[in-house]
């Protein structure tokens, strides 16, 4: 029951902060999910052997959300070049070699993955067409979610990937995957977004292939840890990385799908 109650009260936040909420209001969300998901997933390679300077981590997360908002693409290309810079120098700096390597590299994965990642949710509300395109996403991911379990669940027998998430199964992925694709072409035919059937589809098909890729991801960072949750951040759901988990590819790559197929976002 709370993971229920939890899961509508999140989607309405989402869908106000997505469709009505002032863009200052947006940011901030994001840039508190931002930090949470650095935090868990910081705890995650410290936990699976790696380190994390914690500084320079929150630092280079306010450096991708404040040049993803004040400079859209480009802002967010600066900011991370800024964020890259800071991370090397500050272990430079410290002037440790030994455990500079597993340092850096957790550092860069940091950075890269949860960080950089979400970042470009801010891109989206920039405009009205970025914001159906990101309901659009959001709307994709969450049916091909509970698709993949509902179908799963029901006629699952071969296992996807049973070193990294036992629970998922080949039909469930596919289950999942035309979830999707259903949910795309009913998205455009109510109107959601102006793309052509055939781009809605292929959108739906690689929202659902990246959302899934994503969720084992987080799964294989979470064994590689020994925890089951990456966090108890969200009553019933674990943590923000367990939520977030399936948009962390879909969010930056669908973005410069429409980026450069589209037009503009």
């Amino acid at each position: 029951m709370i993971r229920i109650v939890s899961a509508v009260v999140l989607g309405a936040l989402v869908i106000y902060l997505i469709t009505a909420a002032p863009l200052i209001l947006g940011v901030l969300a994001i840039f508190i999910a931002v930090l949470a998901a650095a935090h868990e997933t910081a705890a995650l390679l410290e936990a699976a052997g790696s380190t994390v300077a914690r500084v320079p981590a929150v630092a280079a997360s306010c450096l991708l959300v404040a040049g993803a908002w004040g400079g859209g693409v480009q802002g967010l290309a600066a900011g991370l070049a800024a964020a890259f810079t800071l991370t090397f120098a500050w272990v430079v700096l410290i002037g440790k070699v030994e455990g500079s390597a597993l340092q850096l590299s957790g550092g860069t994965l940091l950075l890269l993955y949860p960080v950089w990642s979400l970042a470009h949710l801010i891109l989206y509300l920039d405009s009205g067409s970025g914001r159906r395109a990101l309901l659009f996403l959001l709307l994709c991911v969450w049916v091909c979610d509970s698709a993949a379990y509902y179908v799963g669940s029901t006629l699952g027998r071969r296992k996807l990937a049973p070193e990294i998430s036992p629970n998922k199964t080949v039909a469930g992925a596919v289950g999942g995957t035309l979830g999707a694709a259903g949910a795309s072409v009913i998205l455009k035919m109510l109107s959601l977004v102006p793309w052509s059937i055939p781009f809605a589809l292929g959108a739906g098909l690689c929202i659902a292939v990246l959302a899934q890729i994503g969720d084992l991801a987080e799964s294989m960072l979470k064994r590689d840890a020994g925890v089951k949750d990456s966090g108890s951040l969200i009553p019933g759901h674990g943590g923000m990385m367990d939520r977030v988990d399936a948009l962390l590819f879909t969010v930056p790559v669908f973005y410069y799908i429409l980026f450069i197929f589209g037009g503009s976002v």
